[in-house]
């Protein structure tokens, strides 16, 4: 005979005594007093409810405690994200309107095992947060993002992420802040820098946590890192910090794809392999070949993106010219060997005439897949050009002389790019992806009427996206225009940024 279920005939009631963070938390509180043995571990402020608060006081005072310090990071960053995607206008309508704390059921996010927070809730945050998240989903996103595909990352990935993380959430603010900044001409903008320095110091505060062995999931600071890099392109840093985020993402990405691929939802970690190679392969043209490697794809990185490949991959960075990307650090050792004997007349070695040839078969046989929209189409031959212009360049030196080995491909190869720019308009979503195909065609430009072009062009550029690295990209071929013709050419872009203390990236 089945055994029947005894029936519970006492309430269940809910302890009402603990402190407001270890409820916050739906953790069990030991009510150690003053300070609980939870709050101690996570190193949380230990709040009580007041000993006149009565009971059905304390359970409305419970869904709502207003003055505790938010969840440390250790508990939020535990696992990466697995599910639930919000919808843009759902996220874009809350962020403008919500300014009150609604019913967090409905619209609560799983991050994995993480704790997850409603898209409609960020507790301690201001009214400035709010209008900081509407202006990143509404603008920020949309020009970070090239337009190749009709789903940006930069929403369906990022967001729901940061909000099961604190720091994330506050680097993405961040973004926002330094990119409404740049978009109003504000240097000064008080919000930004605030932002900025609260940024900085959850992500070194992470960064600490995760050597320390507090922290063991590298997801949660790799794309911290990535979106600072972004940041700094926003906000047109000029001082290269944008290479010290690159420089720990790069680390931390080496640890993350390291985890089991079960441990990451497979789009999540193709957005974040194509957002570090798409930034390091650009931002290696800054790097002087004659006295430094390129550090920033090792050999392991290169095999990640390169299954992409394989997948036929189109993404709102990389377009659809993920292969020409992954072939800049092989012109990059290429032209740093012969860039060691600068100033001697120097055979190419056979390896290196192998090489050359290679790289340059590759190049010229690349197309864009027939699959894209016209725009993505006309810009993977923007980006074929300047890297026919890179790879001819990196073995005929510094010399630009009309009796150049290469100066006839390099002048097809300038005349082919300024024709595609031409036939693009400025305006399109596709440009926020072209500064560094421009700059190397720019520094090779010697004609008044071209530059004028290219110039009217990064004008343009920059009144409709805002972005910092646009601005910066003009100011640099200004000053390049200046310089001797033997100094022109893309391996002298890195001379340039030197005299002229602009260190930047073309991310």
């Amino acid at each position: 005979m089945p055994s029947t279920k005894r029936l519970r005939t006492e309430p269940i009631v809910r302890v009402r005594t603990g402190c407001w963070a270890c409820r916050r938390r739906k953790k069990k509180c030991d009510e150690a007093k003053p300070v609980c043995g939870g709050c101690v571990r996570n190193k949380l402020t230990c709040q009580w409810p007041s000993t006149s608060t009565s009971p059905d006081s304390a359970s409305s005072q419970d869904e709502n405690p207003r003055d505790m310090d938010l969840v440390d990071e250790r508990d939020i960053h535990t696992t990466p994200a697995r599910t639930a995607v919000a919808s843009q206008s759902t996220s874009t309508d809350t962020a403008e309107n919500q300014t009150t704390e609604p019913n967090t059921t409905a619209t609560a996010m799983t991050i994995g095992n993480a704790l997850s927070r409603p898209l409609s809730m960020m507790p301690g945050h201001g009214l400035d947060a709010y209008q900081l998240l509407s202006h990143y989903m509404a603008t920020t996103a949309e020009c970070m993002a090239n337009g190749s595909t009709p789903i940006n990352p930069f929403l369906v990935q990022i967001v729901p992420l940061a909000f099961s993380s604190d720091l994330l959430l506050q680097l993405v603010l961040t973004q926002s802040a330094a990119h409404r900044a740049f978009r109003r001409l504000n240097d000064s903008d008080e919000v930004a820098q605030s932002h900025y320095t609260k940024a900085l110091q959850l992500f070194r505060r992470g960064v600490t946590d995760f050597i320390d062995g507090m922290e063991s999931n590298p997801l949660i600071l790799t794309v911290g890192a990535l979106v600072m890099c972004f940041t700094e392109t926003a906000k047109g840093d000029m001082n290269g910090t944008i290479f010290d985020h690159l420089s720990a993402a790069h680390s931390l990405l080496i640890r993350l794809l390291a985890q089991s691929d079960a441990a990451v939802p497979k789009d999540l970690k193709d957005f974040v392999i194509e957002y570090y190679t798409y930034t390091a392969a650009v931002s290696m043209i800054s790097i002087d070949a004659r006295v430094s490697h390129q550090v920033l794809l090792n050999f392991d990185l290169e095999q990640k993106a390169r299954q992409l490949l394989e997948t036929g991959y189109v993404g709102n960075l990389c377009g659809c010219w993920l292969e020409l990307l992954l072939l800049i650090p092989c012109i990059f050792d290429l032209g740093r060997g012969w860039m060691m004997h600068e100033g001697q007349p120097v055979v190419p070695t056979a390896d290196e005439i192998a090489m050359y040839g290679s790289l340059q078969a590759q190049i010229m046989r690349w197309a864009p897949y027939p699959t894209v929209t016209p725009e993505v189409f006309m810009a993977g031959h923007i980006f074929r050009q300047a890297m026919l212009l890179y790879l001819y360049t990196s073995l005929s030196g510094y010399s630009r002389s009309k009796t150049g080995m290469h100066q006839m491909l390099i002048e097809t190869a300038m005349t082919e790019a300024m024709s595609y720019l031409t036939q693009l308009s400025a305006t399109a979503r596709i440009n926020s992806g072209l500064c560094w195909p421009i700059a190397v065609v720019g520094s090779c430009l010697t004609d008044s009427d071209q530059q004028e072009n290219l110039r009217q062009r990064l004008t343009t550029m920059v009144a409709t996206f805002g972005l910092g690295n646009m601005h910066r990209t003009k100011l640099l071929l200004e000053h390049m225009w200046q310089m001797p013709l033997e100094e022109a050419g893309p391996w002298n872009i890195c001379r340039a940024m030197e005299q002229n203390q602009i260190w930047i990236s073309f991310a």
